[in-house]
């Protein structure tokens, strides 16, 4: 389990923590001895960006000490709602100052939002559209609702009935079926039978990082009883976003899931080190792995990925500077792609130009919110760069033992 886990609390709870910054600039800059340049020593994408305390995550709690203590008020800056909403929640903040001072900023952050919502203020009007598609359609792009497994094809079949559920989520089904077919094959050639749920709704992760908490926890009772009623054990994701949803929201609203949780990435290094799997030999190809923030940094799972790559001979790993939990992050989460589609893009390009100074050719990842965002990037720079999901990579070259 990774680091950042905490409590839905009122933002009034976070009083001591507030108080307690000290102002250290350890929530911009990558920790200490991780650091390996100038170039990429920092750490939070809207401070590097913007490079005004304010997007920083001690300028956000310094803004949320004055707003507790009524020294300011949610109407005295017209750039307030914009501030706090641009930040990706990618939690680089949080790792370094819960080792340091034992505080979490990204959960001032998350209150900060949740208040503005319930003040009427926020969110973001894009953020509000995530919240008008879920209601119609169950998903944050309001694609219809029986589109979800559009997908589904003869070599990708989920079974009728199954104890292993493969949750699907908004971002795979709808924008990348091509890594939903992946994870479904990859599942089927490593003898796992799975199901999906016959009605299935957004996690509500785009919910919960924006501050629409009261429907994101309607996502959570509908899901959590579609689970129970499939009889579900264990449930499968490919999504990183939905996996920190399922593993640290959830419990909160719905208590002990009783089923256990997996991104697909675990599951595979799982049956590889147990031996029931293999991989055979692909041509040589130099890759880099970027850490999802959401599978890295709040659920601590590094090494799964590692595993798998390092199993495949012809796949030569090598590491960008800033790895694991310092992380850079692709710059699509916390609602910023919606509502800050320039922030998103320049935080991928960065990852981008990363990634292009180890000398890979292809850049891995295991998260499609994280593959769409890093793709526009390469689009974007014009570069001779490959993206792959590590199932299109595993899909392939997997054998059953």
């Amino acid at each position: 389990m990774g680091w950042i886990v905490g409590p839905h609390k009122p933002l009034e709870e976070y009083k001591e923590e507030v108080w307690h910054c000290q102002r250290c600039n350890w929530c911009k800059i990558g920790f200490g001895w991780t650091v390996k340049s100038q170039k990429y020593h920092w750490s939070c994408p809207s401070f590097t960006k913007f490079r005004y305390d304010a997007y920083s995550a001690q300028g956000r709690m310094h803004i949320a000490l004055a707003l507790i203590e009524g020294m300011m008020d949610w109407k005295d800056s017209e750039k307030l709602l914009e501030i706090i909403y641009a930040c990706d929640t990618c939690g680089a903040c949080a790792i370094n100052c819960i080792r340091i001072m034992e505080n979490n900023p990204l959960e001032v952050i998350e209150a900060l939002r949740a208040r503005a919502v319930e003040l009427g203020i926020g969110p973001m009007p894009a953020h509000k559209r995530f919240a008008e598609n879920v209601k119609v359609t169950h998903n944050v792009y309001g694609e219809p609702h029986v589109d979800r497994i559009k997908w589904v094809s003869d070599d990708a079949k989920p079974l009728a009935k199954s104890d292993t559920v493969l949750f699907m989520g908004c971002t795979s089904p709808y924008r990348r079926p091509e890594i939903m077919k992946a994870t479904a094959r990859v599942l089927r050639a490593s003898g796992i039978d799975f199901t999906l749920l016959p009605d299935e709704w957004c996690c509500g992760s785009p919910l919960f990082r924006t501050g629409q908490l009261e429907l994101a926890e309607k996502m959570v009772q509908h899901n959590v009883e579609a689970m129970k009623a499939t009889g579900a054990r264990r449930v499968i994701f490919n999504c990183a976003g939905c996996y920190k949803t399922f593993a640290i929201d959830y419990p909160k609203i719905a208590g002990d899931l009783n089923f256990e949780l997996m991104h697909i990435v675990e599951l595979l290094a799982d049956l590889y080190n147990k031996g029931k799997i293999r991989f055979n030999k692909l041509p040589t190809e130099i890759v880099t792995y970027h850490d999802p923030c959401h599978m890295g940094r709040y659920l601590g799972v590094y090494d799964a990925p590692r595993i798998i790559l390092d199993a495949i001979k012809g796949i030569k790993l090598v590491e960008m500077e800033r790895i694991k939990d310092q992380a850079w992050c692709c710059g699509a989460g916390g609602g910023v792609r919606a509502a800050f589609p320039d922030l998103s893009l320049w935080t991928a390009k960065q990852r981008i130009e990363e990634a292009r100074d180890t000398g890979a050719a292809t850049i891995v990842s295991s998260c499609p919110f994280c593959a769409t965002n890093l793709e526009w990037a390469i689009k974007e720079m014009k570069v001779r760069m490959k993206y792959k999901d590590i199932t299109q990579i595993a899909e392939n070259v997997i054998v059953r033992l």
